[in-house]
């Protein structure tokens, strides 16, 4: 299991500025709002929850924690980190394709292909 996980602050701000973009979702004008209300009334549950329950099986064998934030500091790492956690060879050029392919310009580049226009709304910022 590779369980990929962001600093809170950081999935507040995204969700802020994603819940500020979405008309069907309710918006926040005010950030201390938003943030007092974030992680517990969410429809899909509180996020410190969710950190804690994981807690239990991070440190398992079978589970491979990254955090987000380790794989924009060094991506090149981190794939290869992610790639012998499961086993994979990859050649040099295998490794410049999922390099060039999970940057955050290509994703965002493909995102109206691949999300329609909700990409403009996922892809704000790197």
């Amino acid at each position: 299991i590779l369980l990929l996980i962001s600093n809170s602050k950081d999935v507040a701000t995204s969700f802020y500025h994603f819940s500020n973009g979405m008309s069907p979702i309710p918006s926040y004008e005010i950030w201390d709002d938003f943030w007092n209300l974030l992680f517990c009334l969410l429809p899909w549950g509180c996020y410190f929850e969710y950190l804690s329950k994981w807690t239990r099986y991070a440190a398992g064998e079978n589970v491979m924690t990254v955090t987000y934030e380790e794989l924009k500091e060094n991506l090149v790492l981190g794939v290869k980190n992610i790639a012998a956690f499961f086993g994979i060879s990859l050649s040099e050029k295998e490794l410049q394709t999922v390099l060039e392919r999970s940057s955050f310009q290509s994703m965002k580049k493909i995102s109206q292909k691949t999300y329609g226009a909700f990409g403009n709304v996922l892809f704000r910022k790197g």
